[in-house]
């Protein structure tokens, strides 16, 4: 079975389908709501970049904005061949088992057909039917047809159909198209598939179920999503943040954390609220100005991933954020001002009450409504807490075969993890369905996403300019300032132009086939067509001209709907002047064009895996179970990496058990080679088409170089326990690691301990501050086995946050109940280490008793920071990829390409990328290994196609290109014909495999050197029609 069934459509189903699709697998992608997107589609910006990033969700470039979605593969007119997305949809039934399911489904009817809809808005403007909007929180109303988000995902509207809609039928009267059917029926559909993957996400927890703290009673009391909404360019104030009950601008906002998390009611923590509040406070300084006051009330600062400690930083200084560690027990109004009083108790003990003109819960997540039917459908178990039930070495496997789970339904978390987990149950399904893979072939070889079968192109360049100018009515919703038929007459007598046309609904299959049929009859050879947005309608329309056998890159696209019409209602002759010069130069452009190709690379289809720890094991046995050779290498002489010094972890799981496991695989599986004592020394090419060198030290001392070629590359180097501080020095110091082993292997020494303290956020001089994510719940997990082993003991933690995010706030709470004391310090009065009288006293101020403290202690252990692993600095000079600011490898984007390098055919795995657990190394590594599999599961890759050329006669060889990169793709080459300017020392040279095709060196470039294809600096002036700079007289239009 060459199928897979996606539930849910947010950004983790979406990326987990996308990674199927391009593997050469039919995906079926079932949301239940009308639109694809998810809560993602709700929130303006993501921390911590503070934009909204989703059209950086993949490579593909030039498409602009892709909002809702993570692709411009899920485009309506640009959807991947093998996808087939089903919203408004429901399953209803599943029979069978891993590789051979019968999925029955259910899709309600949406009223409005999404392949006609031309979202001319006219069918809401007559409905008279006002309903809350969800979208927006019930903040505003809309009408019973709708659309969901300015950008939605189909891009149309959708008929909430009621008993209203019996005596009305004004919205199917007033449709241009016909797209509305008001007796649409609901549609059954079976789907056989190999495997399932849940992507269901989570629901917000609903703060009325704590009235204490007045929403829905107090106006000003918001949860986060509603304040994200008010935040968002697209909310119902289009970002100007007020309150409810007056609409004026607040200056002081309050934010409390942990509501519906950390409590008894939801033990957990619900593991991104830190995050999101600190961001939405940092919006409010943003937006309000410095008059703002921003407060956040937490009990801990859970900032665990990358760049976060920063981003922490940065609210603090730059922006003010105040931080008071106090849960709030409840919230009252001042009922002539509708302020909110809150009353809390300072660090100095001092009982504080004061006013706020907003306040906003920081609600947690839950797990999604349609959890437990749907998991008693699959027969897949759920936790004590609701979410689904996952194995700690199996994190993206449910309890049932062949089913996966992934994101938010799994445990709470954030936007990476849940890319993550998409990605790597998309690698578990190819595991499965190994044999199947590239089953459904498509070919990225145009710029539109195409399966084979279109006609051979045609060869124009003996050919006179022939342009065909098509103006499309759109049904009478253009615009009505626009006569269409005016600027046809006039295009008509431009040089070149062949044939000038208005039609109508140019984007509808029966007029896609009269314009081909008109393309082959006029003979035309260029096209310009001036309709609707190039985000939204380019590949149609390229598709088109090769269709009539004519290269895409021929055609020019006007966007008079958004560029004149919109932005010119009501200026009849400002519209139409400004319509005809932008026709005249898309025409101009399209004289000038010329066609474009990618070339075309054999993929060598093998994997190279630069490390042997668990998550670089995890890696290579994935794509080799898929059926693709692997070169696995590690640098030391055993594989396992850390994994070798855990003998238990806190959920109970054996850790050790999983090393056997993984080892015996490894070195069994005859798809992968392995290299130990091995080391990369150079690395080269392309996606595709790597070439790499390794060096082996052999116990003899002899050295045995290899070369090696292959299409992907991993990076999975792990990380390493710091041990560089002054106060290992000391007898009866030693690292949280070895008082693991300690327990282990010394029970008796154990067994005789009194005192033990525990240090936490300990790292060496020099190092950059940031929280290394595990140490926490090592410290739980260390405490807890230690007061089993001895309770008599007295065990202090010492600790600046406690990060023991999702359900590990489980281990916490049992540390306490064994009587584990937990003491706060902070950067300022950190703790004091010496010895006294034979054992070692720690001390340190206590802020919650504003004294300090002398603890003794037998033995102290030190949560030392997880840094980059020897050599990562000097491995990403070879393989020429970035290092983030904490020294780990930078991915191509933080949130939505946790996986990727910018340089692309790269991958990133596990700890090479953060600290991070098991469990995520796993998922981190099955995410790579997906990525990998997307590129080996093709037998040629298309590259190239819009990219800069160097002119290497006009090449001075300043660097300002290689300085300028985003991507560090040139590079200074010296080869015959290639010497520069005046022969100095070679001239630039840039990969066309490698480069993106963004420009910025062709716009820095100080002598003009470089030229963007289909970007020319004659495209772009047009100098023979007086194009750059030059209208049309206003008297000629």
């Amino acid at each position: 079975m060459a199928a897979a069934l996606v539930v849910g459509g947010g950004i983790g189903g979406m990326r987990a389908a996308l990674d199927l699709a391009d593997a050469g697998l039919k995906v079926y992608l079932v949301e239940h709501t009308p639109c694809l997107g998810g809560r993602v589609a709700q929130v303006g910006y993501m921390f911590p970049q503070h934009d909204c990033v989703l059209c950086r969700g993949t490579p593909d470039h030039g498409y602009g904005c892709t909002r809702p979605s993570l692709s411009p593969a899920y485009i309506q007119h640009n959807q991947h061949p093998n996808l087939e997305i089903l919203t408004s949809t429901h399953v209803v039934d599943v029979a069978g088992q891993a590789g051979d399911f019968t999925v029955a489904l259910r899709q309600e009817p949406r009223y409005v057909d999404a392949r006609r809809c031309l979202n001319c808005g006219r069918c809401a403007d007559v409905c008279p039917v006002e309903q809350p909007d969800e979208y927006q929180q019930g903040m505003v109303k809309r009408r019973a047809v709708y659309k969901v988000a300015a950008r939605a995902a189909p891009d149309a509207y959708v008929l909430e159909r009621g008993p209203y809609c019996e005596a009305c039928g004004r919205c199917a009267a007033v449709c241009p198209s016909g797209a509305i059917d008001l007796n649409a029926q609901p549609r059954l559909i079976t789907v056989e598939v190999g495997a399932i993957i849940l992507a269901l996400g989570f629901q917000v927890y609903d703060p009325a179920a704590l009235a204490e703290f007045g929403y829905g009673r107090y106006p000003n009391v918001l949860h986060a999503l509603h304040y994200e909404r008010l935040a968002s360019r697209s909310g119902p104030t289009e970002g100007v943040v007020e309150r409810p009950s007056d609409r004026r601008t607040p200056r002081s906002i309050a934010w409390l954390q942990c509501i519906g998390s950390r409590d008894r009611t939801c033990a957990y923590c619900s593991s991104i609220c830190c995050m999101y509040a600190t961001k939405e406070a940092i919006l409010a300084r943003q937006r309000l100005g410095e008059g703002v006051a921003c407060s956040m009330f937490i009990m801990d600062e859970r900032a665990f991933n990358k760049e976060y400690n920063t981003y922490f930083a940065r609210a603090r200084q730059q922006y003010g954020i105040r931080y008071l560690r106090c849960r709030i027990s409840a919230v009252q109004e001042d009922p002539l001002t509708r302020d909110l009083l809150l009353q809390y108790v300072t660090p100095e003990g001092e009982l504080r009450r004061e006013r706020f003109e907003m306040v906003v819960l920081a609600a947690g997540l839950q797990p999604p409504r349609s959890a437990g039917p749907l998991a008693k459908l699959l027969g897949v178990q759920l936790n004590d807490h609701g979410f689904c039930e996952t194995d700690k070495f199996t994190p993206l496997q449910t309890t049932r075969p062949g089913v996966f789970v992934c994101g938010a339904f799994s445990s709470p978390k954030e936007i990476a993890e849940t890319i993550l987990d998409a990605s790597g149950a998309a690698a578990e399904v190819m595991r499965l369905l190994n044999e199947r893979l590239g089953a459904y072939a498509y070919t990225r070889e145009w710029p539109f996403l195409a399966t084979d079968g279109l006609p051979p192109e045609r060869d124009v360049g003996g050919e006179p300019p022939r342009v065909g100018v098509f103006a499309c009515a759109c049904g009478g919703t253009l615009s009505p300032d626009i006569d269409l038929r005016a600027l046809a007459r006039a295009a008509a007598r431009w040089p070149g132009v062949a044939l000038a046309e208005v039609v109508d609904l140019a984007c509808f299959p029966e007029t896609q086939d009269a314009l081909l049929t008109r393309i082959r009859q006029a003979g035309l050879n260029r096209v310009v067509v001036a309709a609707c947005s190039q985000r939204t309608h380019e590949p149609l329309f390229q598709r088109l001209l090769r269709l009539a056998g004519l290269n895409p890159y021929l055609l020019e696209l006007v966007n008079l709907r958004d560029q004149c019409g919109r932005v010119h209602q009501g200026q009849g002759r400002r519209a139409n002047r400004k319509a005809q010069e932008l026709v005249r130069l898309a025409v101009g452009r399209a004289l000038a064009a010329r066609p474009v190709h990618k070339q075309k690379h054999r993929c060598q289809p093998a994997a190279l895996v630069i490390g042997g720890g668990v998550a670089g094991m995890t890696a290579a046995l994935a794509i080799a179970d898929s059926g693709h050779d692997v070169h696995l290498v590690e640098r030391t002489e055993m594989l396992g990496g850390q994994l070798r010094n855990l003998y238990y972890v806190a959920e109970g799981y054996d850790p050790q058990r999983l090393l056997r496991d993984l080892v015996n695989r490894v070195r069994a599986h005859r798809h992968i080679r392995l290299y130990t004592r091995t080391e990369v020394v150079r690395h080269s090419g392309h996606i595709g088409e790597f070439r790499s060198e390794l060096r082996t030290r052999n116990p003899d001392g002899t050295v045995d170089d290899i070369h090696l070629e292959h299409g992907v590359t991993l990076v999975a180097t792990g990380g390493q326990e710091t041990r560089a501080h002054p106060l290992f020095g000391l007898p009866g110091v030693l690292s949280q690691q070895e008082l693991e082993a300690k327990l282990i292997h010394r029970p008796a020494e154990i067994a005789a301990l009194r005192d033990v303290v525990m240090l936490q956020c300990m790292r060496p001089p020099g190092l950059p501050e940031y929280c290394s994510r595990v140490c926490c719940t090592n410290t739980m997990k260390n405490a807890i086995r230690l007061k089993l082993f001895n309770p008599a003991c007295r065990v202090s933690v010492l600790y600046k946050n406690i990060v023991t995010y999702g359900f590990r706030e489980a281990y916490y709470t049992e540390a306490r109940r064994q009587g584990v004391v937990f003491i706060r310090y902070t950067d300022e009065a950190p703790p004091q280490v010496a010895p006294a009288d034979g054992r070692l006293v720690v001390r340190v101020r206590d802020l919650t008793l504003n004294r300090p403290l002398a603890l003794p202690a037998d033995l102290v252990s030190m949560s030392m920071a997880i840094a980059p692993a020897e050599g990562a600095r000097a491995l990403a000079q070879i393989l020429r990829v970035p290092l983030s600011s904490e020294g780990f490898f930078e991915a191509a984007q933080l949130k939505l390409r946790p996986m990727d390098f910018m340089r692309e055919g790269i991958f990133l795995a596990g700890m090479a990328h953060y600290p991070k657990f098991i469990e995520e190394s796993i998922s981190h590594a099955l995410a790579a290994a997906a990525r990998a599999l997307t590129v080996l599961s093709q037998k040629t890759l298309y590259l190239g196609g819009v990219v800069a050329q160097v002119d290497p006669e006009k090449c001075a060889g300043c660097l300002t290109c290689t300085r300028t990169c985003p991507f560090g793709i040139p590079q200074i080459v010296q080869a015959a014909g290639r010497t520069g300017v005046g022969g100095l020392g070679g001239a630039a040279y840039i990969d066309p495999a490698q480069c993106q095709g963004c420009g910025t060196c062709t716009g820095e470039c100080p002598a003009n050197a470089i030229q963007l294809v289909h970007y020319l600096d004659e495209q772009i002036v047009l100098r023979s029609m007086g194009g750059l700079g030059r209208w049309l007289p206003a008297e000629a239009v």
